[in-house]
Formats: structure tokens, C-alpha cells, sequence
């Protein structure tokens, strides 16, 4: 199955709803935790631009996610649950590590932002693994 063929835009909408909304629920759920890791005072308004463009960017992981484990082996649960978790491990991890590393971000904000995305990985993973 071609890229084009196994990124089916309407199951990776619905992953990508599906992980926008873990990710709201995951960050108003350590939201106190959250907001002081970093050192922000105060809580941010919540603006549409921000939102559309995250929502963005998870359609986009979902399509990737989708084609790549089309690529690599067919998409099927498994498959697509073994490419999420490698991929989040060997690249979000690991670049989110170095970032707040450089950045001297404290370990907190890094394990709350790991955790967010592996979620989001896993969810969009079962999305794209049961509806192909």
C-alpha cells in the first residue's frame, strides 16, 4: 500500500480530534504543575490561532504515523502501536530531553510533556490501527 493510499485524511482526523482532546484534559489535569514548571505567572488565555494550529500539527503526526507504518509493515494495530511508541521514544523523547536540557527546564515540565505526547501517540496509534 502507497503513502497516499494508507493516509486516509478522515480516520486521521478523528485520531488527531482524539488526541487534541487527551492533550486538553492531560494539561488541565496537571495544569497548577504545568504552568509553574516552567515559571509562568498566571494562566494564559485560551486563543483560537494557537488551537487551530496545534490541531494542525496533529492531523499532520497522524497522517505521517498512518503512512508510516503503511510503509513499513502494513497497518495494523500492532504495527501501528510498535511505530507510535518508537517513534515517540526516538524522536519526540529524546528532542523534547535536549531542548529542556539546553533550556535548564526542570524535569517535571519534561516528564508532564512526555507524557502528553506518548498519550497523543498511543491514541492516534489505535485510531489508525483499527480503522486502517
Amino acid at each position: 500500500m502507497g503513502f497516499a493510499a494508507a493516509a486516509n485524511p478522515l480516520t486521521c482526523l478523528l485520531a488527531a480530534a482524539l488526541a487534541f482532546g487527551f492533550g486538553f484534559v492531560w494539561h488541565r489535569m496537571f495544569e497548577k504543575r504545568w504552568m509553574t514548571a516552567p515559571g509562568y505567572r498566571g494562566k494564559p488565555a485560551l486563543k483560537i490561532a494557537p488551537l487551530v494550529i496545534v490541531f494542525i500539527a496533529y492531523f499532520v503526526i497522524a497522517e505521517m504515523l498512518s503512512g508510516i507504518t503503511a510503509h513499513i509493515g502494513g497497518i495494523t494495530l500492532g504495527n501501528a502501536l510498535t511505530n507510535a511508541v518508537l517513534a515517540w521514544a526516538g524522536f519526540v523523547l529524546t528532542t523534547m530531553v535536549v531542548d529542556h536540557s539546553y533550556e535548564a527546564r526542570p524535569r517535571k515540565l519534561t516528564l508532564i510533556n512526555a507524557g502528553h505526547w506518548l498519550g497523543a501517540f498511543v491514541i492516534m496509534a489505535v485510531v489508525i490501527g483499527l480503522m486502517g
